[in-house]
């Protein structure tokens, strides 16, 4: 599974947790989270993606 971790000045902030495993979904579902903590967090937000078995 593929998790999201929302980091701000180095400091996790959130986990998103995509609900399909396919690539075009989860892709297109990320745009929109991007938007989303971008509006929440600011410009400075990155998204890092990790495994978890």
């Amino acid at each position: 599974m593929i998790v999201y971790d929302i980091v701000l000045n180095g400091e996790i902030k959130e986990t998103i947790k995509p609900i399909n495993s396919r690539l075009k979904e989860i892709y297109q579902y990320m745009l929109e989270q991007t938007k989303l903590m971008k509006e929440k967090y600011g410009e400075h937000v990155k998204i890092k993606g990790r495994m978890v078995y």
